[in-house]
């Protein structure tokens, strides 16, 4: 009983040392403010330079100790690319210096890049950052590629894009030093997108071969029989070459009678046998110069039975026959005329047909996701000048028909049956509508421009080494004028044109 009286009394006297500690201790703090950056001024939001120019950021540190020496801090500028551009043997970081100023000659590939100010205190260790966006681009990273015909040879301009500048580079390949051989007839240039490195594709009389997507050079090597199975001669040189945004890496090659399809989504690096067998039927038929591809399958049309058929894009090595739906006959009885994958209502096709009496049919066809499925279909009456066309484009926006006489541009309305005179250029033909398709990952500038419809042009009068012209449109609803956005001259004689997305 003692022995717990006495633990009672110690258990009180310890206690009450606890209090008597903690009561001395209030108010015991000597509360203070650091030094703190209340501010980092002298870099832009954003820069864009060209690789091997050099980077000049000169900051203002603001502190909330006035006179604060700013050899109390330490730098450093630190790159981070943009995870869209990442390549798997990117660095994550890359330090560009350790001073309060930063002069770097950027030796980074060309690619958009997320760049840090790491200020740090030394005598708290207290750390501030500020971050600024930087684009690195080679001269020709970014820009309209424009197919011209120069004296009946080839040549390619860029009107390439720094920033929001723009700056034309007339005969590209000769400025990357590309080497290719000088080549006759232009007639197509497409932008290939691929699940990795996206590449050009220009055809001539010369035959199809490809162009580096990065830095526009060439190799012998680059033609197209090298990405075929089966072996083709040098005298191959197909008649159209088909890709899109919407399935990158699916292409396909019609050359004569015979239509060859690869999917690289499936592996597939190289052409195999030609596809243009209907079901069962042991005779290839005759296809027409155009393909229209979607998630839903890809559509091409036979000439000799004046037929659409379908192809299976992922797996397909032929192609069947489709069962006529409630508005149409695939069985047409008519003459292609123009076909083309749109972005409207997430994936229609439009057909232009022609029948012997001279008229006119627009075939609407939707391959967005779940198959082939009959969309729309009219006769185009009321369509100016619709005989002389030679120039086709469908709005990924609102669905409209563009075509080009001359140097007129008219709008057709399928849904009214009513056509407009968009544009007249006056003394200049327009040689090519394009409404172009992008893979932007919702970038704005490739939304609006994906919604524009672009003029390609040429003024007769005028040397063919100067007289082309790229015109961009804004397209407004209820068939209203369009509105130019964009314009640049002094091209060669337009044959064709694509952009070099980013």
């Amino acid at each position: 009983m003692k022995t717990n009286y006495i633990q009672l009394l110690l258990g009180g006297y310890l206690l009450s040392l606890c209090f008597t500690a903690c009561y001395k201790d209030r108010g015991n703090y000597d509360y203070h403010e650091i030094n703190e950056v209340s501010g980092i001024k002298g870099i832009n939001d954003k820069y864009a330079l060209l690789y091997g120019d050099t980077l000049r950021i000169v900051p203002e540190i603001l502190s909330t100790e006035a006179g604060t020496d700013t050899g109390r801090y330490t730098y450093q500028w630190e790159a981070l690319i943009e995870g869209t551009a990442r390549l798997a043997d990117d660095a994550p970081i890359v330090v560009l210096g350790r001073g309060r100023d930063l002069v770097c000659p950027v030796k980074l590939r060309p690619a958009p890049y997320d760049v840090y100010l790491r200020v740090k205190d030394k005598q708290t260790g207290v750390e501030w950052f500020k971050k600024c966006k930087l684009t690195v681009q080679s001269a020709v990273y970014q820009g309209w590629v424009v197919l011209c015909d120069v004296g009946g040879g080839t040549r390619i301009d860029m009107v390439t894009r720094l920033g929001d500048d723009d700056k034309l580079i007339t005969d590209v390949l000769a400025f990357t030093n590309a080497g290719m051989p000088v080549r006759r007839q232009p007639k197509q240039l497409l932008f290939a997108y691929r699940p990795a490195a996206h590449q050009f594709y220009l055809r001539s009389a010369e035959g199809l071969e490809r162009i580096d997507g990065e830095a526009l050079t060439w190799k012998s090597t680059y033609n197209i029989r090298y990405e075929m199975m089966s072996p083709a001669g040098a005298d191959f040189a197909p008649d159209y070459f088909y890709n899109n945004a919407s399935l990158p890496g699916v292409d396909y090659v019609i050359a004569g009678n015979q239509v060859f399809h690869r999917s690289m989504m499936m592996g597939a690096s190289a052409f195999g046998a030609p596809v243009n067998y209907v079901d069962e039927e042991k005779t290839p038929f005759r296809p027409a110069p155009f393909v229209a591809c979607g998630m839903g399958g890809a559509l091409l049309y036979d000439q000799d039975r004046q037929r659409f058929v379908a192809h299976d894009p992922m797996f397909g090595t032929r192609c069947s026959s489709l069962r006529d739906g409630s508005l149409f006959s695939y069985n047409t009885g008519r003459d292609m005329v123009y076909m083309t994958y749109t972005g409207y209502n997430w994936g229609d096709v439009y057909a232009i047909l022609k029948d012997k009496a001279g008229k006119f049919y627009t075939y609407c066809m939707n391959v967005g996701g779940s198959g082939i499925k009959q969309v729309h279909y009219t006769e185009m009456t009321g369509a100016p000048e619709l005989d002389k066309a030679t120039a086709f484009s469908v709005s990924n926006q609102l669905g409209y028909v563009f075509y080009a006489a001359g140097s007129r541009v008219y709008e057709y309305d399928v849904f009214t049956n009513k056509a407009w005179l968009m544009a007249d250029l006056g003394r200049e033909q327009v040689s090519v509508l394009k409404c172009l398709l992008f893979n932007p990952y919702g970038k704005e500038f490739y939304v609006n421009l994906s919604n524009s419809l672009v003029v390609g042009s040429y003024d007769p009068s005028r040397p063919d080494t100067e007289n082309g012209a790229i015109r961009v449109y804004s397209v407004p609803a209820r068939n209203e004028q369009l509105q130019l956005t964009w314009s640049h001259a002094g091209l060669g004689k337009i044959v064709d044109l694509a952009y070099r997305e980013r």
